[in-house]
């Protein structure tokens, strides 16, 4: 997931830079720009969820060796 969305958001890059230095019709420039907002909001979501799967995980540790030491 993380790489799809990597490469949708280079490619929608290339595509905003291309679109604006040929003078293209401001609408494809939207289109580019809307595309490279959400697929880096898509990569900022799955790395809030990775990092928050991580904590859940070291949570569940504490929790276990805290019921063994009791």
């Amino acid at each position: 997931m993380k790489a799809w969305a990597a490469i949708v958001l280079v490619l929608a890059l290339l595509g905003t830079i291309l679109n604006l230095t040929m003078g293209t019709p401001i609408q494809l420039i939207l289109h580019d720009s809307i595309l490279f907002l959400v697929a880096l909001g898509i990569l900022v979501r799955i790395r809030f969820k990775t990092r928050e799967g991580e904590k859940e995980k070291l949570r569940l540790i504490i929790d276990e060796s805290t019921r063994l030491t009791e």
